[in-house]
């Protein structure tokens, strides 16, 4: 079988799992038995794309399996651990373990961020016809915030670099305007700010080069900042972050005391893989609690300490300190830009993992791993 066959299932999930969850599913099933394939036939082969990714990768996943094995119910452990830190992970090693091709490589990179801008476009349809908090596609708009904090960094890098699109970087200043408008009517006040934050650290370095188009960039989010001071939901949500009587902001509250419970009572390896839901519901939850069948601690960091303990928690850090600090090491050593999207898109989804448990989303760690595996072919291509 050619090559450019094995990549049509994992592009095409690049391009549609913006639509819909259950159609990339399938064709993310059938990329999966075509790279079962192509490691049967290359198996003496094959090579690997920066070892060290996969050694960090590895790591995390064997904390989370013992926390699996620790759980109480070892065949609901096995179960979420299979779904979570494999399942979810197949589209980073097919990539970066098949795609010999850098053109299929950037095929895939470009179809991701061509889904984006189509479902922000249906994001800001749904915004002007009133939609008080956009979701796109899906059900939740926390799954567009979280796929706007991994490709937003990503778009802004690409206008801002000129050795990626070169005199096409207007494409990626288009599909800029466009998830900045999608984000905006999405409301999700943690993807805001993590966008936001990391945007600032991106047109700092750029700033610092002498960029003119960073401070185009800059005085446009000036110019954009003060007129969204007259937009009366937006500043209506704004004002609900420091409102310690906000119902979303107290909940939240109770929940992260309810999972520093579950940590003091279990501090090794927590409840166990899977068991945060029920615990929570049945033992944790707090009396003063509105929401009580909320089923995750709406934090990844005390998600991880709640479920896996120590143990989980300090696998958790090394991958996510390995992926930003590592990536941003090479990015300042080589000044490839590939290696600053990886570490700024993995930096936003970590900082809204603050107030949202993300790493437990199926549909936005299926293309937060696509994207890394992506920029980390094309890194490595750039190296040579």
């Amino acid at each position: 079988m050619c090559n450019i066959y094995y990549h049509i299932p994992i592009t095409a999930f690049a391009l549609v799992s913006f639509v819909s969850i259950a159609l990339g599913n399938i064709l993310l099933g059938i990329a999966t038995l075509f790279f079962l394939i192509f490691l049967y036939q290359k198996r003496t082969v094959l090579r690997y794309t920066e070892k060290r990714y996969y050694i960090a990768i590895t790591c995390f996943i064997c904390c989370m399996l013992l926390s699996a094995l620790a759980s109480g119910d070892i065949c609901k452990g096995m179960k979420v651990w299979s779904d979570l830190w494999l399942w979810r992970l197949l589209p980073f090693f097919i990539i970066t373990l098949s795609v010999r091709e850098i053109n299929a490589a950037k095929r895939i990179f470009y179809c991701s961020l061509s889904g984006i801008m189509f479902g922000s476009l249906y994001l800001i349809y749904q915004g002007l016809c009133g939609y008080s908090r956009a979701a796109g596609f899906f059900g939740h708009p926390m799954t567009f915030a979280g796929y706007f904090c991994i490709f937003m960094p990503v778009l802004l890098i690409t206008l801002l670099d000129e050795q990626i699109l070169e005199k096409r970087r207007w494409l990626a200043g288009f599909g800029l305007a466009i998830s900045s408008l999608a984000l905006l009517f999405n409301g999700t006040r943690g993807a805001w700010l993590a966008v936001f934050v990391v945007f600032l650290i991106v047109l700092a370095y750029y700033l610092l080069q002498r960029n003119k188009l960073a401070m185009l960039c800059l005085a446009v989010l000036f110019v954009c900042g003060v007129a969204l001071t007259q937009y009366h939901p937006f500043m209506k949500r704004i004002h609900t972050l420091t409102d310690t009587k906000y119902q979303s902001n107290t909940e939240r509250i109770l929940i992260w005391n309810s999972a520093w419970k579950m940590f003091e009572d279990h501090p090794v390896l927590g409840v166990g893989l899977g068991q945060y839901k029920d615990n929570y519901q049945k033992k944790y939850i707090s009396p003063k609690a509105k929401e009580p069948k909320l089923s995750h601690a709406h934090n990844n960091f005390m998600q991880m300490l709640a479920e896996n303990g120590v143990v989980g928690f300090l696998g958790f850090m090394q991958l996510i300190i390995f992926l930003i600090g590592y990536s941003l090491y090479y990015f300042y050593k080589e000044r490839n830009p590939y290696f600053m999207m990886m570490s700024m898109s993995t930096l936003a989804l970590v900082l809204q993992g603050f107030t949202e448990y993300n790493f437990g989303n199926s549909a936005v760690m299926k293309s937060f791993w696509l994207l890394q595996g992506c920029l980390l072919v094309l890194a490595a291509d750039r190296r040579k």
